[in-house]
């Protein structure tokens, strides 16, 4: 169990977009925190992994608009993004892996990151993130390669940032992702 303490860094906005297609994610984007100073930090980030999606008109039983479709070989390819005008919130918290009080280099959230996420959405949705921030890359790519690593490389992660928000696309769908990936400053 990870241990959290909550960051005096706050989440200023965030943007992105992302596809699934079959049991495969993948996403990008962008997130941006303000330091102790107020000073802004941008963050690059891209992630790819599995994912479980369902028809969120099967399950919720209502009855579907005609959504352009695009089928590839049996597979449904949706898609949604949000820009960074669109409502976001998040909170990022340190882990006992940070030491110090709280960061003080930008860069300490850069390498691999780990990201779970839930969405949900007809057209307009929403989402919910935990993003693992951090990870030593060498560890996250030993981790995908042998999966017995993955959680010392979930546990070596300084900071975990927390993130919800809306977003339009073509989508018809609630779906959960796991997903490696990295960060850049």
């Amino acid at each position: 169990m990870k241990i959290l303490r909550k960051s005096g860094w706050t989440f200023d906005t965030s943007a992105g977009g992302g596809a699934g297609y079959g049991m495969f994610s993948t996403e990008g984007g962008i997130f941006v925190l303000d330091d102790l100073e107020g000073n802004r930090h941008r963050y690059f980030f891209s992630a790819f992994g599995p994912s479980l999606s369902w028809a969120l008109t099967s399950l919720l039983r209502i009855p579907k608009l005609a959504l352009p479709k695009i089928i590839v070989k049996g597979d449904e390819l949706s898609g949604s993004a949000a820009t960074s005008n669109f409502k976001s919130y998040g909170k990022l918290f340190l882990t006992e892996s940070f030491k110090g009080v709280d960061l003080k280099d930008p860069r300490s959230l850069e390498g691999g990151t780990v990201y779970l996420e839930g969405a949900g959405g007809y057209l307009l949705g929403g989402n919910g993130s935990l993003m693992m921030q951090g990870i030593s890359r060498a560890l996250l790519l030993m981790g995908v390669a042998k999966p017995d690593l993955i959680g010392m490389a979930i546990r070596s992660a300084p900071a975990a940032l927390t993130m919800a928000g809306v977003n339009e696309g073509l989508q018809n769908m609630a779906a959960l992702a796991f997903m490696p990936g990295q960060i850049t400053y």
